[in-house]
């Protein structure tokens, strides 16, 4: 029984992870500025998305006082 639920919750993960990626990906296509959790993961990001040829370049933004980060793409 153990090793059913392990196995489900990898698939369960594993599912939610590529749902996740999709979305972001279909937010980052009509350039809105992506939330993301530093400026380190917003250059990760930034830089998969231009060598993928998604994107010309982008822009990494902390835009309130909370200090967010945002990466906004570039067409």
């Amino acid at each position: 029984m153990r090793r059913k639920l392990a196995k489900a919750a990898v698939v369960m993960a594993g599912i939610a992870a590529i749902a996740g990626s999709t979305a972001v990906t279909a937010q980052a296509a009509d350039g809105t500025p992506i939330k993301v959790a530093s400026f380190e993961q917003c250059r990760a990001w930034g830089d998969a998305m231009k060598a993928q040829g998604q994107i010309k370049g982008y822009h990494c933004d902390n835009m309130n006082a909370e200090r967010q980060w945002y990466l906004t793409p570039v067409y």
